[in-house]
Parts: C-alpha cells; sequence; structure tokens
C-alpha cells in the first residue's frame, strides 16, 4: 500500500470524519507512525539482546521527534483552515484532550494504586524508595494530573515517564491552534482593510461622476 500510495499521491488522501472534526487522513504515514511507536517502544524493552543492544535500536528515542513531526504535519494539514473561529479552536482543544487523556488518567491511577499498595505493605518497598518519593511524589501527581509534567514544571520523568510526550504534545497542540487562529484573524483583517481601501478610490470616483451630472 505504501508503495501505491507514493507512485499515486491522489490516493494516498482519503476523507474520514469518525467522530472527530479531523479533515483528510494520509494513510501513507499510518505505517511510519507505527513504525516510530514499535521502535521507541522497543528501546524502553528491558532486555538484553543484540537486537536491543545495537547502535540503531540505542538511538531509537529520536523516532519520538520523527514521530511528532509527522503528528504535526497530519495535524496542521487537517486543521489549519478549522481554526478561525473561537469555538473551532475550543474544540479542538476538547478533542486533542479527549484523545490522550483517559489513557493518561487510567496509567497514573495505576501507579498511584501501586504505591499506596506499598505504603500498606511494608515488605514491597524492597531496597527501593519510600512510597510517594523520588519522582512519585503528590506535588508530582498534581503536575501529572494537569499534563504538566513534560512542559518545564517537573526536572525529571515522574509517576509514568513516557507520559512527558502527551504533555509536551498536548501544550504544542494548544500553540498551534493559538497560532493559526491569531494569524487568521489578522490576515482576515489586512484582507478587510485592502478591501476598504481599494473601495475609497471607486466612490470617489462615483461621487465626482455624480456631481458632474
Amino acid at each position: 500500500m505504501t508503495q501505491t500510495a507514493f507512485l499515486n499521491p491522489s490516493d494516498a488522501v482519503v476523507s474520514t470524519h469518525a467522530g472527530t472534526i479531523a479533515g483528510d487522513r494520509f494513510q501513507v504515514l499510518d505505517s511510519w507512525r507505527g513504525i516510530c511507536a514499535l521502535l521507541v517502544a522497543l528501546f524502553h524493552f528491558p532486555i538484553a539482546s543484540t537486537i536491543s543492544q545495537s547502535s540503531f535500536i540505542g538511538s531509537s528515542y529520536l523516532f519520538v521527534d520523527f514521530f511528532f513531526v509527522l503528528s504535526g504535519f497530519v495535524i496542521a494539514s487537517s486543521y489549519a483552515n478549522r481554526l478561525g473561529r473561537p469555538g473551532e479552536v475550543t474544540r479542538f482543544a476538547l478533542v486533542r484532550f479527549g484523545r490522550i487523556y483517559p489513557l493518561h488518567l487510567v496509567m497514573l491511577a495505576a501507579f498511584t494504586a501501586f504505591e499506596l499498595l506499598r505504603l500498606v505493605l511494608p515488605q514491597l518497598h524492597g531496597t527501593g524508595a519510600a512510597p510517594f518519593t523520588c519522582g512519585f511524589d503528590l506535588k508530582s501527581l498534581a503536575a501529572n494530573l494537569l499534563l504538566l509534567q513534560g512542559v518545564g514544571f517537573e526536572d525529571r520523568l515522574t509517576w509514568n515517564a513516557p507520559s512527558w510526550s502527551i504533555s509536551a504534545g498536548f501544550f504544542a497542540c494548544l500553540l498551534f491552534a493559538g497560532v493559526v487562529f491569531v494569524a487568521g484573524a489578522r490576515l482576515d483583517m489586512v484582507r478587510c482593510r485592502r478591501r476598504h481601501r481599494a473601495a475609497v478610490p471607486a466612490r470617489l470616483l462615483h461621487a465626482s461622476y455624480g456631481c458632474v451630472l
């Protein structure tokens, strides 16, 4: 399918409206996004083998950036012309929030439950840190609940460590929506002023012609 999409670019984009306000879906990029996600997961997989110890897998954290670039391209292509009104920006933010927060909350609840279990059962402490310390404290929990763990409020990875990426991605989406909305509003203002300036000479000419008559 990928080869066909490259040979026929017009077939690479299909319309989809499955419960979101997204516009076009680039099927040719779906496989690349999946490959990036799998390589990043393999990078984090705690196992020692020839594959996991290879320099390629050891550098697979770079696919996080590649994944962000692909996602940014898809989002920009789908929403660049759909964020001209405050209501559209609000809906966009709610859609993005709804896509990431439920699973994030479930995973955060699982981590919290485990810390509570360690607190109730001291034998689970082992030789590690005490419950709700060292990246699992209540302050960091609040930051994670507010999706602030990946935007500078934490100086290290806390709780569900990989969730920093959805935090950064969510606020990057909000920034994108804000820039598109403000830029679109300014562009509309410039166009309005140009139309007004172009209309002034025509009105003067029409008025002078009426006076002559």
